[in-house]
């Protein structure tokens, strides 16, 4: 009896898109890297934790919503049917709805359930109503402000009166209609085609305007740290054994290049990071994927596909597997979009710091919008298929005060990949190049890109950025050897081009090992090629174009 007594109970908690329940599962587990978020489809895995001090194991599924066929919704009809313990999840100003589609989508019938009320602060029905809706429905029910903590002894004591689910279909035609209106699409986003232009100017400031911030602190970083450590160090340390100095000082040495992406990236990587976070946080981002469905749905995506889209801005990994939240028909597409438009973080930062090494930072601006057109070009050409047909877009969701302790959480997580992943990567690549110095390899790829290098006006030299990008997109910093000597000997169209090529020619390593694994290796083969074709045939146009002008 006491080791049934001490045996893990799994409740898994269950609901639409967006009502709250990742939040209730950080709350209660601790769990930092299941972090809420306003924006649909941010579960896209089956999360478990167990919580402290308690025999209970909560397991955070993704969202439901009533037409799809996305691969995560999949997986949490396939765990639902495994449940024998569920906590469900509705919003209190669509309780009916949310239910009625609850009801018809899982097998509720026999399982123990209590029902979680969220977004009271949003809408409280009175008194009486709530009894009505207790008594009609024979389960506990809560209702919640989420971001209201609920306490593990209300949990268990929630689960200890949990009743079987035994309420017919017809009884939920009794609930009564929410008298609060969904909210509805924010005003300046509904003035036709100049509210699509403001969600897209909205878009480009969530990443322009944090880069540019980070432009203005690591260019007066950069001075002191050269001055006070970097100098000294070069000199101390120049008289080592030849390749202990090439591998500390030299060209691509870890203290002379690698200070670089320090000083270069953590500022957009953290910059940018608090921006799209607080973007999510508020719903913000939710209002301008709607406002955008119209015009992505020509190039095969729909509004809410942009939600992994711009999460590649951040990490395209990331964003790949939230791609589990697209529809089946418009899911390549996405990924596709992402792999060529979606400049993640580290990119971000290796580019702003080559543009800024060649003192023209504003290059940035039109590279981002270049970017964008290609990849939305490059995805409607290899995705043919409008998407006029897939699922109607998802209710809106309320624009409030972001969960600072949410918010919080993301924004350490973001820095703690940066420091433990993406920095010592970056000082492997460091060794690398410094290593291969010593081999003939960047002799023979600079014999075989030469002719291509010639057609864009670009040195040899510049084999090594392209070649590194392929490993990780700051690999593009290994151009900023000797301080930056070789990049500001570039001319404006040169180091646009540079950059834009070592960018776009193929997503980094990790996310096509991604892709493969999430589609197939054929899948991830067949992205590459066709990225890379438009990747060259798209440089030679911005060739053409940037040779005349300048």
């Amino acid at each position: 009896m006491l080791a049934a007594d001490q045996k893990s109970q799994e409740v898994i908690l269950l609901g639409c898109e967006s009502v709250g329940k990742t939040t209730f599962f950080r709350q209660l587990t601790g769990k930092e890297n299941a972090v809420s978020s306003y924006v649909k489809g941010s579960t896209v895995e089956i999360i478990s934790a167990s919580v402290q001090g308690t025999n209970l194991v909560l397991v955070d599924a993704p969202g439901l919503r009533v037409e799809g066929d996305a691969y995560s919704m999949q997986l949490t009809l396939e765990h639902a049917n495994q449940a024998s313990s569920m906590i469900l999840f509705v919003s209190s100003a669509s309780l009916k709805q949310e239910l009625n589609m609850l009801e018809n989508l899982l097998p509720l019938r026999g399982r123990k359930t209590v029902l979680i009320v969220t977004h009271t602060d949003r809408y409280m029905p009175a008194q009486e109503e709530r009894r009505y809706i207790e008594n009609l429905l024979h389960i506990p029910v809560f209702w919640k402000d989420t971001r209201q903590a609920m306490g593990q002894q209300e949990l268990l004591q929630a689960m200890e009166t949990a009743e079987v689910w035994r309420v017919p279909k017809s009884v939920l035609s009794f609930l009564p209609e929410a008298k609060n209106p969904p909210p509805s699409l924010l005003y300046p986003f509904t003035i036709p085609v100049v509210g699509k232009l403001l969600a897209l100017m909205f878009c480009l400031a969530i990443f322009a305007v944090p880069v540019f911030t980070a432009y203005f602190l690591a260019s007066w970083l950069q001075p002191l740290a050269e001055s006070y450590i970097l100098n000294p160090l070069t000199e101390a340390l120049s008289n080592l054994p030849v390749l202990l100095s090439v591998l500390l000082v030299g060209d691509y040495g870890l203290l002379t290049l690698g200070s670089y992406s320090f000083i270069w990236a953590f500022p957009v990587i953290a910059l940018v990071a608090v921006a799209t976070v607080l973007t999510e946080e508020s719903g913000m981002q939710e209002h301008i994927t709607h406002a955008l469905d119209g015009w992505l749905r020509k190039i095969g995506l729909t509004g809410r596909d942009l939600v992994p889209v711009l999460t590649g801005f951040g990490c395209n990994v990331v964003a790949v597997l939230q791609s589990r939240s697209c529809s089946v028909c418009s899911r390549g597409a996405c990924v596709s979009l992402i792999s060529f438009g979606s400049a993640c973080s580290y990119q971000i930062g290796a580019t702003l710091s080559l543009f800024g090494a060649a003192g023209k930072p504003i290059l940035f601006l039109p590279y981002l919008v270049a970017l964008f057109i290609v990849g939305a070009i490059h995805t409607r050409i290899w995705n043919k298929q409008a998407a006029p047909q897939l699922e109607r877009r998802a209710p809106l969701q309320y624009v409030q005060k972001p969960d600072m302790a949410s918010t919080a959480a993301r924004i350490k997580g973001v820095v703690r990949q940066f420091v433990l992943q993406a920095m010592p990567i970056f000082l492997l690549i460091c060794i690398a190049a410094s290593l291969l110095q010593f081999t003939p390899l960047f002799q023979w790829l600079t014999v075989m890109l030469q002719p291509f290098l010639q057609v864009l006006h670009l040195p040899s030299d510049t084999v090594e950025g392209i070649v590194f990008s392929f490993i990780r997109k700051d690999g593009l910093l290994v151009l900023n050897q000797n301080g930056g000597v070789l990049i500001g000997s570039l001319s404006t169209a040169q180091i646009f081009l540079l950059v834009y090529l070592a960018s776009t020619l193929s997503s980094c390593v990790v996310t096509l090992y991604t892709i493969a694994r999430e589609f197939s290796v054929k899948h991830a083969s067949s992205l590459f090629a066709k990225q890379a074709l438009t990747s060259v045939a798209s440089t030679v146009g911005l060739a053409v174009i940037l040779y005349t002008i300048f």
